[in-house]
């Protein structure tokens, strides 16, 4: 076989590789495709399911940003124009609010009676779990 012939053989056995591993990198990009599509899917949903809930979810990061309300929320504090998302809480809750919130450094889920207005709430304050995300929640559910 002269030296031709070889670099053909050895150009099309590279050519195939490289098909090869352009089908393997688009099926592997199909499927994360998949999987983002079906996770973002759960997170709409998710948010759909926060946002009907007849209690008020607020999401705090450590910098005391607000950085998540339902719907609930947003009616309940209508700081700004798009409510208290993106502010910081000292400056969106009342100094009764921000004292629950201080209190999950001491206590694990601190608990009070909150008035916001005229309406009593049941405050309640988690920590969120810190391998997927930092910060704090504060629930308040309306007392009947």
């Amino acid at each position: 076989m002269d030296q031709f012939q070889e670099l053909q053989q050895e150009n099309r056995r590279l050519h195939a590789e490289i098909e090869e591993t352009k089908n393997n990198l688009d099926e592997m990009v199909n499927k994360r495709t998949d999987i983002l599509e079906i996770r973002n899917r759960i997170l709409r949903i998710s948010q759909g399911v926060l946002d009907v809930l007849p209690v008020v979810v607020v999401g705090i990061d450590p910098e005391q940003m607000i950085v998540h309300c339902n719907e609930y929320a947003r009616d309940l504090f209508p700081f700004g124009g798009i409510g208290p998302l993106g502010n910081d809480c000292r400056e969106v809750f009342s100094t009764e609010i921000n004292r629950l919130l201080h209190r999950i450094e001491e206590e694990r889920n601190p608990k009070a009676i909150i008035a916001v207005g005229r309406q009593k709430f049941r405050g309640e304050v988690r920590r969120l779990d810190e391998k997927l995300s930092q910060g704090i929640v504060l629930v308040l559910i309306p007392e009947v």
